[in-house]
């Protein structure tokens, strides 16, 4: 608070298998293993919130992490899920706040694989219901999936209306790929493979001694 005012409230978004996805590809393109492209959600949120952004008060604070993940089913995938348990204890005991969708199992499961419904659209409820409450001052969302362009431009538009809340997105710089609005500038925080060995987090959750 050396100018006199209060620190900003920085949340922050992940679509935990978006990241997850785009980190194998952007680090991990030859056969990985499972933990490879695994990133500690804490560790990252703070990175994020520590960053200077241009144009923006130097002053910011990490108020909360967020994480977005679709949830195995026991009984169809009891592996999978005590895995997935054991790394949202993990996440929960670091401070993250983890918002679960039940995965849905396709007829031809597991020849085809378990499906994501309904994560992305919790995001974006989220970052557009308490940027309008004015829970926070700057969201960042790490993801890259452009199912979130229309929350973006929702809260843009609070922003333009009332001066806050900012919003921002978190992508891999060597993917080449990030979310944009037309039009109008979005801070982008570009990450690099400097930053993933920072935030990696090398567990293998499918150990039972964890």
């Amino acid at each position: 608070m050396a100018d006199g005012r209060p620190p900003q409230r920085v949340w922050v978004f992940i679509d935990a298998q978006n990241l997850y996805r785009d980190a194998r590809r952007a680090f991990h393109p030859s056969v990985a293993r499972a933990s490879d492209g695994q990133v500690d959600p804490i560790k990252l949120a703070n990175l994020l919130a520590d960053r200077p952004v241009s144009s923006a008060p130097a002053t910011r604070v990490l108020d909360e992490c967020r994480i977005y993940t679709g949830v195995p089913s026991p009984n169809r995938d009891p592996k999978s899920s005590a895995a997935h348990q054991r790394q949202r204890a993990a996440w929960e005991a670091s401070g993250a706040k983890v918002i679960g969708r039940s995965l849905r199992y396709p007829k031809d499961w597991p020849s085809q694989p378990a499906q994501e419904k309904g994560v992305d659209v919790s995001l974006a409820v989220d970052v557009v219901f308490n940027g309008a409450r004015r829970n926070y001052d700057v969201g960042i969302i790490v993801s890259t999936d452009t199912d979130l362009v229309p929350a973006i431009e929702a809260v843009s538009d609070l922003q333009r209306a009332w001066g806050a809340p900012r919003i921002e997105v978190a992508c891999w710089t060597v993917l080449r790929k990030r979310l944009r609005l037309s039009g109008r500038p979005l801070w982008a925080h570009h990450l690099e493979r400097a930053d993933y060995d920072l935030v990696r987090d090398p567990t293998d959750y499918s150990d039972r001694t964890i």
